[in-house]
């Protein structure tokens, strides 16, 4: 029987499917625990713009004088709050917390059926520690959670449609981002090693009907459903005749120039927000494979492959502003492919990954959590209480003089260039 930790002999992985959901949902509660506390919770200063789509279906309720129609692209979780008469700011704020716990247990459950125990136990562990959730608790709001997750689960599945559908859901949530993201989850579904090395949770036998597709044509499957998602909110938008005059891309406009100053502003803490604990995991993955010897050729060349695509993710973070954001939700499905080659090494016994999994939660629990927006914010800048008592109310401070986004900016110190500049 399983502890509460799920502890059993070492370099075995004997739990069974029944029996290991006790131990797994107990792993997935602690690991939500200590996201709160390593992140607080806060919602993002553009919440009052998202509330503003979800209380206006089928118009733009932009003028000029308030340019935020770049967000009506991001359709999806206004929609839903729409459609649940969720409408208000921290009512749209906690449909947003709720996403992220939903879709976190989603993807555990997913990993546990088709990838095994081990596997699913690393993975909600490494959200834990993960900027995706860091950037999804401390902005509330930004689709983040819905975008990323579903990067999470594109490794995760089996079947090319469930790939497409993440995808026409993710292009839905945030179309931009998606699109690189759904990229690097269908290169990694290519050269992912599948589960004939560890078992599937409900066997012990390889799973047959798991193999990686080894036509590269079969990138393109994540990406095809973002595009089926992009053109579905075209759609829409010409359907209601909703004009969009301050795209995403007109940031660009900006020149290189400019995104070089904004990410030079605090660049240690930058390159620290990229990866937050999980620098801990890069190095412990490379220690193991000193000390314990080198993992098979094809799952070497995996982890080189998760190594290069860490690094290409640069590109189209450079080009953006909120650069921990931009950067955690399109690496995601790296954070699902290090689950599943940690969950299935041989070499490291299941209690060695066991307290490897309590010592990153530890030092998880005791880092603050933060995200880089140019300069970096942290935890500590955060009154979690106020937006726990904002998420059920809907009450803020009363020296905020009833202003929503002067209250949800002022934790930040966001140095937001000037494009016409």
């Amino acid at each position: 029987m399983p502890t509460l930790l799920g502890d059993k002999p070492p370099d075995s992985d004997s739990t069974t499917l029944a029996g290991s959901w006790p131990a797994l949902a107990g792993w997935w509660l602690v690991s939500v625990l200590v996201a709160i506390l390593h992140n607080g919770i806060w919602a993002t200063p553009n919440l009052g713009f998202m509330s503003a789509i979800a209380e206006n279906p089928g118009s733009n309720p932009f003028s000029e004088a308030l340019p935020g129609d770049y967000l009506l692209t991001s359709l999806l979780m206004p929609m839903v709050g729409t459609t649940l008469g969720q409408t208000d700011p921290h009512e749209l704020a906690r449909l947003h917390l709720f996403a992220l716990l939903a879709g976190w247990a989603a993807v555990v459950f997913i990993a546990h059926i088709n990838r095994g125990y081990r596997t699913a136990r690393t993975l909600t562990v490494l959200l834990a520690a993960a900027p995706l959730t860091t950037v999804s608790m401390q902005w509330l709001g930004q689709p983040d959670p819905v975008t990323g997750l579903c990067g999470v689960a594109m490794v995760l599945v089996r079947r090319r449609w469930a790939v497409i559908v993440l995808g026409v859901i993710a292009g839905l949530a945030h179309p931009e981002q998606a699109l690189f993201m759904a990229a690097v989850a269908g290169v990694i579904r290519v050269v992912l090693n599948p589960a004939g090395e560890t078992p599937t949770g409900r066997s012990h036998l390889p799973d047959k009907s798991h193999v990686p597709d080894r036509s590269y044509v079969a990138v393109l499957y994540p990406v095809m459903g973002v595009v089926i998602g992009r053109v579905v909110t075209e759609v829409y938008f010409r359907a209601a005749d909703i004009t969009i005059g301050n795209p995403r891309s007109d940031y660009l406009d900006m020149g290189l120039s400019k995104f070089a100053d904004h990410h030079a502003q605090e660049p240690f803490a930058l390159i620290w927000t990229l990866w937050g604990p999980l620098w801990l995991v890069i190095a412990g993955v490379i220690l193991a494979a000193i000390t314990r010897g080198r993992d098979s050729p094809e799952r070497n060349r995996t982890w080189y492959v998760i190594g290069a695509l860490a690094v290409t993710a640069l590109i189209p973070m450079f080009v953006t502003l909120d650069e921990t954001r931009v950067y955690a939700v399109i690496t995601a499905p790296l954070i699902a492919a290090a689950a599943v080659l940690i969950g299935s090494w041989k070499q490291v016994s299941n209690r060695l990954l066991m307290w490897s999994s309590v010592a990153l939660l530890l030092v998880t629990l005791v880092l603050p959590g933060g995200f880089a927006t140019g300069i970096t914010s942290w935890r500590s800048q955060l009154q979690t209480a106020d937006m726990a008592e904002f998420l059920v109310s809907g009450d803020i401070p009363e020296d905020a003089n009833g202003e929503l986004g002067a209250w949800l900016i002022a934790p930040f110190e966001l140095n937001i260039p000037d494009v016409e500049d």
